[in-house]
């Protein structure tokens, strides 16, 4: 049976990777974001390389944009068996300046779409005897960061909600996991600090004296998505070059 993998947020960066990491796996890939043009780069990259995708696009903040996902993949492919909720945003500011508006819409796009699309997906797995949800996290949902109050109480419930479903669906057979990143090369931590002052002083707090590459987060993600990580259920792995362990 061929088998199906869902990535949302899949038009650059850690998605795109993801991505491109399961069609080496031999997955069919169902790549979702908004911007069709970079959808179809992560499409064609995948093809080019003997992989088959598909790109689908669609508002991930919206309960009707995810359900149709979910029917159009699976009558595309024929079944979903590993989704992974990679999409998502960020607001760096300090609280006062937030609005309890914007508050929510992160919360909404982190937290609320995840449980919205894993609720969708898991009769179409249950369906096929089984699958996987792999939730992308963060490393700042267990540390706290000043002036990230929106993006670390999303993880941090992203943390929850893994374990929650994890112990709900694992009679299943749907493994539910989340993978945290620490920082990582790609266009948002570029964007807020590339090339700075902070830069430097983050990297001389991970052990390792790097960022991490999307191809290596990717890489665990593809392999958690396989039957060799068939006992791994209800975690959250942490992949931060160690920073976290100095805490």
């Amino acid at each position: 049976m061929n088998k199906v993998a869902l990535v949302t947020g899949a038009s650059r960066g850690i998605g795109r990777a993801i991505a491109i990491a399961l069609a080496e796996y031999d997955f069919s890939v169902a790549c979702f974001a908004r911007d069709k043009a970079k959808l179809d780069e992560t499409v064609a990259l995948i093809e080019a390389a003997g992989g088959k995708a598909s790109a689908h696009t669609g508002d991930v903040s919206s309960d009707d944009d995810l359900q149709k996902l979910v029917d159009e993949v699976s009558a595309l492919h024929g079944g979903i068996d590993v989704l992974v909720n990679n999409a998502g945003i960020t607001e760096g500011a300090a609280a006062k300046n937030i609005s309890p508006d914007r508050f929510r819409e992160v919360l909404n796009v982190n937290l609320v779409a995840p449980w919205v699309l894993a609720r969708a997906v898991q009769p179409v797995m249950k369906a096929r005897g089984g699958g996987v949800i792999i939730n992308v996290g963060s490393t700042y949902g267990s540390t706290g960061v000043a002036n990230n109050s929106p993006y670390c109480s999303s993880k941090a419930g992203i943390e929850g909600l893994t374990r929650a479903l994890a112990r709900e669906w694992a009679r299943d057979q749907i493994r539910v996991i989340c993978v945290a990143p620490g920082f990582v090369k790609i266009d948002m931590v570029g964007d807020n600090f590339g090339g700075t002052e902070v830069e430097k002083l983050v990297v001389s707090r991970i052990p390792m004296k790097r960022f991490g590459e999307a191809e290596e987060i990717a890489q665990l993600i593809a392999f958690l998505s396989t039957s060799k990580a068939g006992f791994v259920t209800g975690e959250t792995l942490v992949i931060d070059g160690g920073q976290r362990s100095l805490i």
